[in-house]
């Protein structure tokens, strides 16, 4: 997941583990998103990824394409 961020050039702000049920990680990223319409395509683009899929996810500070996303894989 973090090659296709890379590659978007979605830069990784942070990241925290959530919660960890045994195979099943939640986790939170805070990224720098470079346009409007990846931000829109995001949640699409992650969860083409088997096994990922974006449980919520929120622009912090759209001036500076800041967003939220909590994805579990």
């Amino acid at each position: 997941m973090t090659t296709l961020l890379g590659r978007l050039g979605v830069d990784i702000r942070q990241m925290r583990v959530l919660n960890r049920d045994g195979a099943v990680a939640t986790d939170e990223f805070v990224v720098s998103v470079p346009g409007a319409v990846i931000d829109r395509s995001l949640p699409a683009l992650l969860e083409e990824i088997q096994g990922v899929r974006v449980v919520a996810m929120e622009t912090t500070d759209a001036d500076s394409g800041i967003a939220g996303a909590i994805v579990a894989v």
